[in-house]
């Protein structure tokens, strides 16, 4: 080892050795930092430029009454055309079910239940006020639905939890589960 990186060793020894050195040292390392730091920010000033003072410059009046145009006049709407939040049906189109007649093992012309197909629905997820997910389908207000039943119902209204499905003049409510 070279005598001057034993120096080196020894000084860097006796400088943390005691708690007092050693944080002279570390507080004078970080004002260096500091100082240092602000070197580098200050060599890299950004150039700023200065303005000169306005001129006025007069326009003979051939070139002034050449120039001088009528105000154009804009009209904005109070509000916007269309709702940026609503679906579009071009991209979305409404889902479209075939609604079958289904077979009762009660006979021919007995009446189904909407009791029992509402309760076999499942209510997935609710963003009202547009759309919810039953049985794993999405769908917007006003489409109709028809459960594992087969019985068409027309959803009505979506709230935060709930669905209101209609049929006919009756109102049913699903809820999330």
């Amino acid at each position: 080892m070279t005598p001057y990186m034993l120096f080196i060793r020894r000084f860097g020894v006796r400088l943390t050795a005691d708690r007092k050195r050693f944080a002279v040292l570390c507080v004078l390392s970080a004002v260096a930092l500091l100082f240092w730091t602000r070197l580098i920010v200050v060599k890299r000033i950004p150039r700023t430029a200065l303005a000169e003072p306005e001129v006025q410059v007069e326009l003979s009046n051939a070139q002034s009454k050449t120039d001088e145009r009528p105000p154009i006049a804009v009209v904005l709407p109070d509000r916007p055309s269309r709702d940026p939040f609503s679906i579009d049906a071009g991209f979305f189109p409404a889902a479209v079910e075939q609604i079958d007649t289904p077979t009762t093992s009660q006979g021919v012309g007995a009446a189904p239940d909407p009791r029992a197909a509402i309760a076999s629905m499942s209510l997935d997820a609710s963003m009202p006020p547009t759309l919810a997910v039953i049985d794993g389908i999405t769908r917007r207000r006003g489409d109709r639905v028809s459960g594992s039943a087969g019985i068409p119902f027309e959803l009505v209204e979506i709230n935060q939890r709930t669905v209101v499905l209609s049929r006919g003049d009756d109102r049913y409510v699903l809820r999330m589960e």
